[in-house]
Parts: structure tokens; sequence; C-alpha cells
């Protein structure tokens, strides 16, 4: 599960531009496994974090309708898929995952895979190991610029209230406080609002990451990275390992849309897969998730779901009532490794517990 994902957006332009800034830094709720796979992202909703230059913004996606994907189910052939999805398709097959539901998924995605995802990774890599940046001088940044205020304190008590009964559930199962609880959504995504603006599409990004393991897949990103072409053994042993970490959590993201019937259209996410109110990356959702609203399934784009999700993963690291102050950072640092992000929460949660 990136620090947090955020703030809002008045036309269709100035949407896009903030989504530019906002979305690479979103990504893992529960991020472990983007971090231990050198995916660092911030927040989906974070005002400040870096974004892909205009040039390289992933185009909208868009998956069939719920309809056109039941009749494709009980038609869909594996033979049937495009070229490049092929690879993937006998991956999934490998591990148990095939049948015409699984090929309907697959077709969802469209003729081709995007280049977007895996040529942002690689450049960010090849940018920190060939091209490193000198230490900064300037202080350190302690909070996210513009998060902690008392307008959005306030907007954070209004959504308790709003939601009193799934905030209190999860306090009193988990044991997190509805300030912590709301002040992680807030920096995640804005108590989900960027989500209708958010052009990527977990599943599209993952999978197209998952199938680009050589230089040639993303040819539209190599010239953006000087020198490259003394480094092609680099690129050739390093990507590899960027897309099984993206294949296994595709293949968690094709077992959470079966087993939760999530369709693929449902699936907004950072750039680097992260989905739902509280941003968890799909491997995840199984060890994690929880059903806040009693419905048998784990939806993450649900308030009632997101909200016991999270507080179930904090709990699982650790988080009960009357931890100290430096205890509670450490574990929202397991939820994202990043010492503004803990911060951040812990003084946005402090004044909405103020009157």
């Amino acid at each position: 599960m990136t620090p947090p994902l955020l703030p809002m957006c008045r036309s269709l332009v100035c949407r896009l531009c903030i989504l530019l800034v906002c979305l690479f830094c979103s990504a893992c709720g529960a991020r472990e496994a983007p971090e231990a796979a050198g995916l660092e992202e911030a927040p989906l909703s974070a005002p400040d974090a870096a974004r892909n230059d205009a040039s390289g913004a992933a185009q909208p996606w868009s998956a069939p309708s719920a309809a056109a994907g039941a009749a494709n189910a009980s038609t869909a052939s594996p033979a049937a898929l495009p070229a490049v999805w092929q690879p993937l398709a006998q991956r999934l097959a490998a591990d148990g995952l095939s049948g015409p539901r699984v090929t309907a998924l697959l077709q969802s995605l469209g003729p081709t895979a995007s280049q977007a995802p895996m040529g942002r990774k690689m450049r960010e890599l090849y940018q920190r190991r060939f091209f490193p940046r000198p230490p900064s001088t300037k202080p350190a940044q302690q909070y996210y610029k513009g998060v902690v205020s008392a307008a959005n304190a306030r907007q954070c008590r209004a959504f308790i209230t709003a939601h009193q009964a799934d905030f209190s559930a999860a306090a009193t199962r988990y044991g997190v406080p509805p300030s912590v609880a709301v002040a992680l959504l807030f920096v995640e995504t804005r108590l989900g609002k960027v989500l209708a603006d958010v052009p990527e599409n977990a599943f599209h990004t993952l999978a197209s990451m998952a199938v680009s393991r050589s230089p040639q897949d993303i040819t539209d990103w190599l010239p953006r990275m000087p020198g490259y072409e003394a480094h092609l053994d680099w690129f050739a042993a390093t990507m590899p390992k960027r897309a099984d970490w993206a294949y296994k959590e595709t293949r968690a993201l094709v077992e959470h849309m079966l087993r939760d019937n999530v369709p693929p259209s449902h699936l907004p996410g950072s750039i680097y897969g992260a989905v739902g109110l509280c941003q968890f990356m799909p491997s995840n959702i199984a060890v994690y998730g929880a059903d806040g609203n009693g419905d048998g399934r784990v939806d993450l784009f649900d308030t009632s779901d997101a909200i016991a999700s999270l507080a179930n993963y904090l709990a699982r690291h650790g988080w009960k009532p009357g931890l100290p102050r430096a205890r509670q950072h450490k574990i929202l640092m397991a939820y994202n490794h990043s010492d503004v992000y803990a911060n951040t929460i812990l003084a946005l949660a402090d004044l909405v517990e103020q009157p």
C-alpha cells in the first residue's frame, strides 16, 4: 500500500493538472509491497507530490460495461486475447487462475499495454542510480503542505458524523480512534473525493507493468533517460524484478475481483496500483481487508469496508488504545514508510479531536 493521494479541482483541466501532482504520491494502502520492490509511492492525494510530466501522463482507461463483461464471460477464449496479454494469461493459469471469468477480465484490458507504469518507475530508478541528487540543504518537511488545517479538521469531523456507526464499530473492534482513521483517509484520498478524477485503472496499470520485462517494452520512455544506451544491461536485469512484483499484485487483484465480485471498471488506482479510499495494494486486501458493512465481501471503495480495513491493518501492526505517540508514529509508518506521512496523520487527528 504511497505519502497520501489529494486536493480539490475546479474545472476539468484543473482536475487533470492537480491529479498529475497528486497521483504520483499515493500508493500503498498498507504499502509494504511497493516499498519492498522499490516502488515508493505517496498518498493519492498528497498535495505536493511529484507527478510525471504531461508527456508521460497515462491516458484514461475504460473497461467494457458490466453487461458486456457478463456476456463475454460465457464466451471468452484465451486464444482470442491480444498477444500482449497472452504471457500474463499463461502465468495466471499456471497459478491456478483460468477459465471464462479470468479471460473476460483480461479481455477488458483492451488491445494494448501502457508503457507509462514501467517507464515511469525505471526513469525514477535510473535517475536515482546514475544521476543521484545532492543532499538537500532545505529544512526537512514536517507535514504535507496544506493538510493540517482547521478547515480540513472540520471536514473530517463532518465525515465522522456522517459515518458515525462505521467509525464507532472500528474503534470498538480494532481500537483505532475515529480521529486517526479519518485523518488517514483524508491524507490518502481526501475522504475519497479524488477517486472520481483518477485516470489510472489499477488493473490496467499493474497488468501493463507485469508484461513489461525488457527495454523494448518502454521504448517511448528510454529517450527521457540520458545515456540509456550505455546501461541496457542494467535495464535488462532490473525490469524483470519490477515486472515480477507487478505480476504478484496483478494476480492478487484478479483474485480479489473474482472473490469479491469487483468489476475491473470499478478500480481507479494510484500510479502503482493502490486502490480504495484507504489505498491498499492488492496483495494486502486478502490479508487485511475487512467487511465493514456485513454484505459478505470486501470493497475498499465502500466507506464502511475502507474504515474497517484500515483499522484492521493498523491493529494487526500493533495499534491499541493507550499507545505512546512514538509507537503510534511507528505503526503509521508501516502503512506508508514516511515520517512526513505519519506526522501529518497524527497532527490532523489532534485537530479533529479539538472541539
